[in-house]
């Protein structure tokens, strides 16, 4: 059966009070309205990616770190209130003000409601353990709050007063509260306990907003998996455990979320694992600049063309390969466009970038694909595969897209199989960043995959 994916599609030209369409093809129409949705989920992402500062108060005291927050869980934002319609196979899913506006307000007010209940019974609680499970409740409805509220401000809802409960204030009294935890084994089963659905797909947990898989989350997210009904990708998952860590001079603070298709919060489960317990390990991202440079290239980009780029069957997201996985890569794009990639090697002895070969040709025709009219919108695999291998660690792949062909590329040179390209990857975003072209009917749009690579 063919499956058709449609890119999604912007129907404003504001940031806010906007209408978002999500497009999706499939006979079976259950699942044309999945992919819509599906689109509509990154559609909603790529509006909080263009401006992150947009969506919290600089008065804030807290401003760095929900921006950090914001950054972990642009992918992760609710969807109430779409309208689908159908057109033989096609189903399009609609978010507008008019429809969902006001169920987004009336969630917010819900879970303000449900908050200072909460906070009368932890003021009238005597029990540690009662208080650090209305604490890990208020932390999880904390949480769903701010993700409405970005949702529903980008249909248009004012900001009001900020919660008096704040994700650093509970989590720094469940850290008072919390049993001694010395291994990561114990924290898995923790965790696991409250996620006893089928098809969940368990995602290593992320950390500073970075997508760098740390061997501290991938052992934790490897223990959590072997504990529940672990699905064998995330295509064929129902559910997804997507997770978070903050790090201190005593330990580690993860919380893990149970999402369904839609993104709403179906269960949570927060612990505090002793520094003693990950000895050996690393906790920290150790590419952390790069990814900010990153983030800074394309959130300052704002076009119309849109594009993504992905791994079949993996996604785009804390992306964790093993040694021997053969994997393709999948791109789509809402336009007619031209795209060169250029990957980034962060390997802890080697860091270089890279522009890729996806073709046979002379020059730069090597390196630059056309998108033509019979692959707009809709996903495709390109021409080339890749086997996980040695070296292993962390590697980006930069998709920049144009409706010109590409006047100029970055300079590179034949080394050990790489057409390199001089500098350190931070300065090469930087220097890609500034080939964009000035001319206004040009549209340039870019897209990122990170992933990880590491032994069986």
């Amino acid at each position: 059966m063919q499956r058709l994916l449609f890119t999604l599609l912007l129907t404003a030209s504001t940031l806010f009070g906007v209408s978002i369409e999500g497009y999706g093809y499939e006979e079976n129409q259950v699942e044309s309205k999945k992919l819509a949705l599906d689109d509509l989920s990154n559609n909603i992402s790529v509006y909080v990616k263009s401006d992150y500062s947009s969506f919290v108060d600089e008065s804030d005291k807290e401003f760095s770190k929900k921006i950090v927050s914001l950054i972990n869980i642009k992918s992760e934002l609710p969807i109430i209130g779409a309208s689908f319609s159908y057109n033989e196979a096609q189903a399009v899913a609609t978010l507008s003000a008019k429809n969902a506006l006001h169920l987004y307000e009336q969630k917010l007010l819900d879970y303000k409601k449900e908050l200072d209940g909460l906070k009368s019974k932890i003021d009238a609680s005597k029990n540690s353990e009662q208080m650090y499970a209305l604490y890990e409740l208020a932390l999880s409805l904390t949480l769903s709050y701010e993700k409405h509220e970005v949702v529903a401000l980008i249909l248009g809802h004012k900001r009001e007063k900020p919660l008096e409960f704040t994700q650093t204030h509970i989590k720094a009294k469940m850290i008072e509260l919390s049993q001694n935890i010395t291994s990561i084994e114990l924290a898995s089963k923790i965790l696991a306990s409250k996620f006893t659905n089928e098809d969940i797909f368990v995602y290593a947990p992320s950390v500073n907003g970075s997508n760098e898989v740390t061997s501290f989350a991938r052992v934790l997210r490897d223990a959590i998996s072997s504990k529940v009904k672990q699905a064998s990708s995330p295509a064929s998952s129902k559910y997804k455990l997507v997770g978070n860590y903050e790090t201190s001079k005593k330990g580690a603070f993860v919380t893990y979320n149970l999402l369904d298709t839609q993104n709403n919060t179906l269960a949570s489960s927060s612990v505090f694992i002793q520094k003693s317990a990950y000895d050996g390990l690393e906790i920290e991202p150790k590419n952390i600049s790069f990814d900010e440079e990153v983030e800074l290239s394309s959130a300052k980009l704002k076009s119309d063309l849109r594009v993504d780029l992905s791994i079949k069957e993996f996604g785009s997201k804390n992306v964790l390969l093993r040694d021997g996985d053969e994997v393709e890569l999948v791109v789509k794009s809402n336009r007619q466009a031209y795209f060169y990639l250029v990957g980034h090697i962060l390997h802890e002895d080697e860091k270089f970038s890279y522009l890729v070969e996806l073709q046979d040709g002379v020059g730069d025709e090597r390196f630059v694909y056309t998108i033509g009219a019979s692959d707009v919108n809709k996903p495709f695999l390109l021409p080339l595969s890749f086997s996980v291998s040695e070296p292993f660690g962390y590697e980006s792949l930069q998709m920049f897209a144009s409706t010109e062909i590409p006047s100029e590329m970055p300079k590179c040179k034949m080394h050990d199989g790489y057409c390199v390209i001089g500098g350190k990857p931070e300065q090469v975003v930087q220097k890609t960043r500034g080939l964009k072209a000035k001319k206004k009917s040009v549209l340039k749009a870019e897209a990122t995959l990170n992933f990880t690579t590491m032994q069986r």
